[in-house]
């Protein structure tokens, strides 16, 4: 039986993660350094105020979504806050201002629209701000309120500015960096000079530091590895001893107690040189995108890292800690259970991402199987053994795997690449289509069912038709149905208690079955409506829900007429609808971040609490069968969150009771 924590009793949605994810850029405090914020894809900002034991995420304007590729905290106002943002071409990118911690943000005029690369404050005058946008550098004298263009115009060495740096006593003086080599101005921007003398030509800078007690010191990490130019960047010597494999270099940074001491971070981890970068040692394996120090205990540093979140050591480096509860930002692409626990997929997260697997009902997270343990593959479907826990199947493009150990390991069971024609003297003539390793042929989905007769079914949907396995993907025997033969399965669902219902849905139409799959009929989904999720109901006299791209479809008559309902919810894109398994009326559907809650089968809809989903772009609802009360949802970029009903009381189940005695 699956374990089950509570979550606190107040309003909303909650952030359940798994945590950790992309971090892009990482700002502290000055004056506090319990107080970071963290920047992120997907328009995410969190800010800690206990030193990066917790974290919430900070309300943001909703828009296109972007990268925050620099966040500064005012070092003379702490709760003066700016973040840079990258929403490529829309009018959402721009640098934008909080001045209550960021609680609220407004963009500033003077750069709205513009892709932001990169934030420097001036250390001797903190109302001078230069931005590093993709159309040159800008400065403002006045906190932000104006800006002026300091880069020629048309200067095509200066589009993309991907570093900026102040010199520490001297707002005139500004470093900055391009994807070909380092500029500086010593006049405010008035004149430009390449500082490019023993840089590699073609170096990506990423970062440029100027030590604060001597200015002439100046450090640049790029694609080409780490610069040093005791010149004021007259002159620059490349730094050895990182071997060639980790030289891109996001980060450099000295040790404030000690100029010599240097730390790198690059693609493949953190390096530390404690005598000016003549020796180095290898820290830590994660990509660095940021990197901040405690202000009042320099041996405390954090990490901002691609995959593993935001990373702490008290140490000077010497041990790392993941400090990531409430930082989320995992893309999960399937989620299921087995009864014992609940498992969640994400992709393209290398040694970060993978298979997670919860214990107490999706409140806690645990990576259990990354992307060695998947052989290298991206899973973009989960089904959860309904007889046989501790067994899952998983599918990628290319291959069904198979776990009988909770997620731990993983085998591949089939690599269905080609679905081969019944041929003379085959395998595949006596069992029907086999799957095989060649070819292109993909897999879009995968569905395990407890067949009544039988203890586990699998269902395959391909580019070549909807495949069948009664042996655990052993054999696959193809789907024979008017339709539905050989056209490309996109999609599969089932009712949320593994009951005999089964809908598939191809590039051009929708199919249902009421017998485990054995037989198939087609829904006749009106032209126009694209199918982006199905619900199917526990019981059969209830109505069939169709979220589409024009509003939400119900049929009464397993597919055969639809009519699209518009009590209570717009007639608009829903991305997701799914049924509560312990109440056979109930569902809920998702429209741009709002969630509706029917109580009749889909015929009339009411708003549902949509507090902390405010820009989450839900791609899924989902219930566990073990789970009725608690609803999840997974987003694009902050993996579940999860809601708990309010258990029903007495009076309402016995009026649930009389409403379907009636039926």
């Amino acid at each position: 039986m699956l374990l089950v924590a509570a979550l606190p009793v107040i309003g909303g949605w909650k952030l359940a993660g798994p945590f950790g994810g992309s971090a892009r850029s990482l700002a502290i405090d000055p004056q506090n350094g319990r107080t970071l914020v963290a920047g992120s894809r997907d328009s995410l900002l969190f800010r800690s105020d206990d030193a990066g034991a917790s974290w919430r995420l900070l309300p943001f304007p909703r828009g296109a979504p972007g990268v925050f590729n620099s966040v500064l905290i005012d070092p003379k106002e702490s709760p003066h806050y700016y973040a840079g943002l990258d929403a490529g071409d829309s009018q959402d990118s721009g640098v934008y201002e909080s001045n209550d911690g960021g609680e609220t943000w407004r963009p500033l005029a003077g750069l709205r629209g513009s892709r932001i690369e990169s934030l420097a404050i001036s250390p001797i005058n903190p109302g001078t701000l230069a931005a590093g946008t993709s159309k040159g550098v800008f400065i403002s004298a006045d906190r932000g309120a104006n800006w002026r263009r300091i880069s020629a115009l048309n200067d095509p060495e200066m589009q993309e500015i991907t570093a900026l740096a102040f010199d520490p006593a001297d707002s005139q003086v500004l470093y900055a960096g391009t994807p070909h080599l380092p500029w500086k101005t010593t006049d405010g921007g008035a004149t430009w000079h390449s500082i490019s003398s023993g840089l590699i030509d073609d170096s990506d800078i990423f970062s440029i530091r100027v030590d604060p007690a001597n200015p002439k010191l100046v450090f640049a990490s790029a694609c080409s590895g780490i610069y040093r130019s005791d010149s004021g960047g007259q002159a620059w010597v490349k730094i050895q001893g990182i071997p060639g494999t980790h030289r891109r270099t996001h980060i450099i940074a000295e040790d404030p107690r000690n100029s010599d001491t240097i730390f790198a971070g690059t693609t493949l981890g953190l390096f530390k040189s404690p005598d000016g970068g003549k020796t180095w040692r290898h820290l830590s394996s994660e990509q660095v995108n940021w990197m901040v120090f405690d202000p009042t205990e320099p041996r405390t540093l954090y990490l901002a890292t691609e995959f593993a979140g935001i990373l702490k050591s008290t140490d000077s480096g010497e041990t790392f800690r993941a400090m990531n509860e409430g930082f989320a930002n995992h893309r999960l692409s399937e989620i299921t259970s087995d009864g014992k626990r609940l498992y969640a997929s994400s992709t393209y997260e290398g040694l970060y991402g993978g298979v997670f697997v919860s214990s107490d009902g999706g409140l806690q997270w645990s990576l259990r199987a990354n992307e060695e343990a998947l052989h290298g593959r991206n899973l973009h479907s989960l089904a959860a053994s309904p007889s046989d826990p501790d067994v899952v199947f998983a599918a990628s493009e290319d291959a069904i795997l198979k776990s009988a150990d909770g997620g731990k390991t993983w085998l591949p069971v089939t690599e269905p690449h080609l679905i081969a024609p019944r041929t003379a003297g085959s395998r595949a003539n006596q069992t029907g289509p086999a799957i095989h390793t060649s070819g292109r042929v993909h897999i879009h989905a995968l569905r395990a069912v407890q067949a009544e007769k039988e203890k586990l079914v699998l269902f395959a949907g391909t580019d070549a038709g909807l495949f069948r396995s009664s042996n655990s993907g052993t054999t696959w025997e193809q789907v024979k149905a008017a339709g539905l033969t050989g056209a490309a399965v996109l999609a599969i669902y089932a009712p949320p208690n593994r009951a005999s219902w089964l809908a598939a849905r191809t590039g051009s139409g929708l199919f249902v079955s009421e017998d485990s799959g054995r037989t198939w009929q087609e829904a006749l989904v009106p032209n126009g409506y694209y199918i982006y999720d199905v619900a199917l109901p526990v019981e059969h006299d209830v109505a069939i829900l169709a979220a589409t791209s024009r509003g939400i479809l119900q049929s009464t008559d397993q597919g055969a007429h639809w009519k699209l309902v518009t009590e209570g919810v717009p007639a608009a894109t829903v991305d997701s609808v799914r049924f509560n398994p312990s109440e056979g009326r109930e569902a809920f559907l998702v429209q741009y971040g709002n969630v509706y809650r029917t109580q009749d089968g889909g015929n009339s809809w009411q708003a549902f609490s949509s507090e902390g989903l405010e820009g989450a772009a839900i791609r899924m609802l989902w219930f566990a069968p073990d789970l009725p009360r608690r609803i999840f949802a997974l987003s694009t970029a902050r993996g579940a969150l999860v809601f708990d009903l309010p258990q029903a009381t007495v009076a309402q189940r016995d009026d649930h009771a009389v409403i379907a005695g009636n039926k």
